[in-house]
């Protein structure tokens, strides 16, 4: 009967956000409805080139209905108007930093949330049982040197487990398995862990029986 040698491998790969949402209030308080309108109208164009020029997903942006509030003190009326894009994750703070510096007397960052795709996440968990494999392996070389051998082929290599760590928010009709929605939380990796277990034959005189670590 063949000697073998029974390993374990570990592989962990980390993953930054690939994407980001972004919620802006574009707020102003005026005496009239017209005066409202007529001053956000103003700094819109601004606000959409500015998202745009930093890879904003046209199809993706989204403008709430305007709402409109009577202020209890002067009477005053307050627009506000809602939007909400979609950007690579890289560009979401300088936009947001840019919008809020130049027009920080109207608006405001409401959310920011960053997500990770499922095929990114996918190639990491690939990449990751990749790395326990060749873990495995080497682990098995030491053990094989340590008596003697000769490690030969893999016999048998199978996933024991893979997980992937970080808060966690099923965010699936966006396209993403995380989201974290303080603006603080910026660029947090996801670390993708991959368990598993490999069989390898072991090729030497004299060897003791099967060896497991």
């Amino acid at each position: 009967m063949n000697e073998v040698v029974e390993v374990s491998g570990m592989g962990e790969v980390e993953v930054r956000p690939q994407q980001a949402c972004l919620t802006l209030l574009l707020t102003t308080r005026k005496q009239t409805l017209e005066q409202c309108r007529t001053s956000l109208e103003k700094r819109r164009p601004y606000v959409y080139q500015t998202l745009y020029q930093n890879q904003a997903v046209k199809e993706d942006l989204l403008v709430s209905e305007e709402e409109v509030r009577v202020e209890d003190n002067g009477g005053l009326i307050e627009l506000v108007v809602r939007v909400t894009a979609r950007l690579p994750a890289h560009a979401a703070r300088p936009v947001t930093n840019t919008l809020v510096e130049k027009l920080s007397d109207t608006l405001t960052l409401e959310n920011l949330v960053f997500g990770y795709s499922h095929a990114s996440l996918s190639e990491a968990r690939v990449v990751a049982g990749r790395r326990a494999a060749l873990e495995a392996r080497q682990r098995a070389e030491g053990m094989a040197e340590a008596v003697g051998g000769k490690l030969g082929p893999c016999l048998a290599l199978r996933e024991d487990s893979c997980s992937h760590t970080g808060p966690t928010c099923d965010m699936t009709g966006h396209n993403w398995v995380m989201g974290m929605p303080e603006e603080l939380h910026t660029h947090a990796t996801n670390v993708v862990r991959c368990n598993v277990k490999a069989t390898f034959s072991l090729l030497s005189y004299g060897v003791p029986k099967t060896k497991r670590i």
